[in-house]
């Protein structure tokens, strides 16, 4: 049957345009959710506490997808991102993206102010719950961004949110949600070529060279997903875990930690 409608207007064919809104922000609500569920747990005192400069770093390469041999970026986000920002008490969250060229990547996403003024009359746990969901909108906005633009230059987005975490106001956590496997136009890390301890001093020479080490000295950095594709070989994993040492602890002084490594 025919149905008539107005000139000039085209019949709607397709789902209505608000629900494909809504469908479009199905997984920022499933993790803003998740968010609000831990937020909603925080006492105010506790709250007063957030005062971590914080970063996140997402890998949008295409070894972070889902099944196969991909690490599932977005699955590892999801399960990290609130126990990181409650238990690092993060105060303000910055963002670096994971692609073929990451300090400069058009990906952007604006800092997120975590603790949020107020006065006597405001609900400051329910602004700290807004601002969580905006953390979490945010992250995937970047995940969505980075995947877009391939390639995987992770020292580049090591050296970008070095360089975006606010400075002076206490030691900067950073969550970095990535494999570490660094394969850009410069430079591919292959394994078989730093099995040795001199080969893998020429590798990170080569890797740093004109980039040069990336501003993280003394931070706390929580990796997620690292070395994922070589944990089943040990003989591939012990060169891998050597090489990124000597960039992360040897070179650039950063505090390595094992709590979301997943």
């Amino acid at each position: 049957m025919n149905v008539p409608h107005p000139p000039g207007r085209p019949p709607v064919t397709g789902l209505p345009r608000r629900y494909r809104r809504f469908l479009r922000a199905v997984p920022a609500l499933a993790l803003a959710a998740s968010l609000a569920a831990v937020a909603g747990c925080s006492s105010s005192a506790e709250a007063d506490d957030l005062r971590t400069p914080c970063g996140l770093v997402v890998d949008g390469s295409g070894s972070g997808a889902a099944g196969g041999r991909g690490f599932d970026a977005e699955a590892k986000l999801k399960a990290t991102l609130v126990p990181f920002l409650t238990e690092r008490h993060c105060g303000t969250l910055s963002f670096a993206p994971v692609t073929r060229s990451s300090q400069t990547s058009s990906c952007r996403v604006g800092d997120v102010d975590l603790n949020p003024p107020g006065d006597e009359m405001s609900d400051r746990d329910s602004m700290r719950r807004s601002a969580r969901l905006r953390a979490a909108q945010g992250a995937l906005a970047m995940l969505k961004c980075a995947r877009t633009q391939g390639g995987s230059d992770v020292i580049g987005a090591l050296a970008r949110i070095g360089d975006a975490v606010p400075s002076g106001k206490g030691t900067p956590s950073l969550l970095v949600v990535s494999d570490f496997e660094q394969a850009d136009k410069e430079f591919t890390l292959r394994v078989r070529e730093i099995a040795t301890e001199e080969s893998r001093e020429r590798a990170v020479d080569t890797l740093l060279g004109d980039r040069g080490v990336p501003g993280i000295a003394g931070m706390d950095v929580y990796p997620v997903g690292y070395g994922m594709s070589h944990d089943a070989k040990p003989s591939e994993y012990r060169p891998f875990d050597a090489f990124w040492s000597e960039i992360l602890t040897g070179r650039a002084k950063a505090h390595v930690h094992d709590d979301y490594r997943k």
